[in-house]
């Protein structure tokens, strides 16, 4: 096994297992609900352990937990910040009481291109320093792309929730603006992951979806330090754990000794809704594998975990420095 793909020995693999394993369905269990879905009658109570997990991907079940939230749902059941998040989404298509976009746009992105970059609702509205890193990284790379004015939501808020009437309706808007692409550039995995999985196959276009990090080159000026990477959960528990060694490559090839970190997620792959005790938890755990005196830097390539490190780094008050993966690299 990867250095990168190894886990903490003191800790349950499942990270919301480890936070609240008394609230904790594990795979078998869920595999038996999902068998049994019309016969299953949920309570309120139940709240706490259907949306006990932050869709890290890890675990063998995670569409049918999702299967489990939408049957919840189904039931008239409800779960905090959902009627809010709706009102939003009827009005601005964000999960946010807004889609005015705080990134101050660079110079030098034409109006128009073949290939879009998709930035999503976190990067533009709630981490716009990270998202203006990742669009002059890009043009420093001579990658020509265009941005929207404003964007839909890619609807994993409403995915992973279980609400599913939102999310097709992301889902039909969008295809009809990225037909008009060749390519898309993802700056989210969970955006990626949905436009893959869902979205290509019906889309009527060719339109190919990648992700940001497969566009990172080393810097053309040598750096120095020490790094630990968050590396994505959802990467490499779908399909892309070539990427995390990609990365590793680029930071060295960069100058810095990459150091390394038992993977573990960070609590961020929800998103900061529903069980927010449970990603605190995660959270606050995680950053206490990243405090090492003799690291400089922390970083990651996640729009998700960028916002986690940088809030918990803070909170947690860890001795190297939350750098994204854009600022390391220009």
């Amino acid at each position: 096994m990867r250095d990168y793909l190894k886990y903490p020995t003191d800790r349950k693999k499942y990270p919301t297992e480890e936070i609240d394993p008394n609230n904790f369905y594990p795979d078998d269990e869920v595999k038996e609900m999902v068998r049994d879905l019309d016969l299953l009658r949920f309570s309120q109570e139940d709240f706490k352990k259907l949306y006990n997990c932050v869709h890290c991907g890890l675990c063998e079940t995670e569409m049918e937990r999702i299967k489990l939230k939408q049957e919840f749902l189904k039931q008239g059941f409800t779960i905090q910040g959902l009627e809010e998040m709706r009102r939003c989404f009827h009005d601005f298509r964000t999960p946010y009481p807004t889609n005015q976009m705080r990134i101050k746009r660079p110079p030098g992105i034409p109006k128009e291109s073949e290939t879009l970059y998709f930035m999503g609702c976190l990067s533009t509205i709630r981490i716009p320093k990270y998202t203006e890193h990742s669009l002059k990284y890009l043009l420093k790379q001579g990658i020509e792309f265009t941005i929207l004015d404003k964007e839909i939501c890619c609807g994993w808020p409403w995915f992973a929730s279980g609400s599913m009437e939102e999310f097709e309706t992301c889902k039909k808007e969008n295809i009809e603006i990225f037909s008009k692409y060749k390519k898309i550039i993802c700056l989210c995995p969970a955006c990626y992951f949905l436009f893959n999985n869902y979205y290509e196959p019906e889309m009527s276009s060719d339109t190919e979806f990648m992700f940001v990090a497969d566009y990172l080159k080393p810097s053309s000026e040598l750096k120095s330090g020490k790094v630990e990477v968050q590396h994505l959960c959802q990467l490499i528990n779908r399909g892309r754990e070539d990427v995390s060694e990609s990365v590793d490559e680029v930071l060295k090839k960069s100058g810095y000794e990459v150091e390394n970190v038992p993977h573990w997620c960070c609590g961020g792959g929800l998103g900061y809704m529903h069980r927010t005790d449970v990603i605190d938890g995660v959270a606050k755990k995680r950053m206490r594998d990243f405090d090492r005196q003799d690291v400089n830097y922390a970083t990651t390539y996640c729009v998700s975990c960028w916002w986690i490190l940088r809030r918990f780094s803070k909170q947690c008050k860890i001795h190297p420095k939350a750098m994204d993966i854009f600022e390391l690299l220009m």
